[in-house]
């Protein structure tokens, strides 16, 4: 009787040998042959395998990966344009700020002008303060009007960064509405300061 489980048991184990040989062993190097030609023809084997009926749903968590990157692609491309169109904005206002510079040098240096080309008394005659006044007056009417034509904003951001007497010159002389939207537009403290020093003029 132990000899016929003895003899059962090593059946049993050749069996089993044989079909690890025979069975197993060719399957898995026939696996990865076929694998290793696959990546090298740059055919993806488990997307292939995805669409057989009843071996595509052991893929399917390969697939749910896949579209996620894929999503996860398109909020990184979405997130970079938008990036790209607050670089442009800030590149605007920068360039926007330049333009805004070189007014106020041009401001200022007409300023400077206006105040150079006061005449000094016993020098001139009569007639030439006149006319030397009536062209000071003339320039200073067009940087009213330059004033009077720019947007609130625009003009409000230069007053605010003018020399204090100069901008309360300029204010005194704008219309009382277009003087009303630059103090709006203006911080706080500045329109606070301006209006409290006008009403004292």
């Amino acid at each position: 009787m132990r000899e016929e489980n003895k003899t059962m048991e090593e059946n049993k184990s050749g069996i089993l040998k044989k079909l690890f040989y025979f069975v197993i062993i060719p399957f898995l190097l026939i696996l990865t042959i076929v694998l290793i030609i696959s990546t090298v023809s740059g055919l993806n084997i488990f997307q292939e395998a995805a669409k057989i009926p009843v071996i595509g749903s052991l893929f399917s968590s390969k697939d749910m990966a896949t579209t996620s990157i894929e999503e996860y692609d398109q909020q990184i491309n979405k997130l970079q344009a938008q990036l790209k169109n607050q670089e442009k904005k800030v590149e605007d206002l920068q360039s926007e700020l330049e333009k805004k510079d070189q007014e106020i040098a041009t401001l200022q240096e007409e300023k400077e002008n206006f105040e150079n080309t006061q005449v000094e008394p016993g020098n001139e005659n009569v007639n030439a303060k006149a006319n030397d006044q009536n062209e000071t007056d003339t320039q200073w009417n067009e940087v009213i009007k330059t004033y009077e034509k720019m947007k609130p904003q625009s003009a409000a951001n230069i007053l605010a960064q003018m020399d204090e007497t100069t901008a309360l010159n300029i204010m005194t002389d704008l219309k009382e509405d277009t003087l009303a939207r630059i103090l709006e537009k203006m911080p706080v403290e500045k329109a606070a300061n301006f209006t409290a020093k006008l009403a004292n003029q």
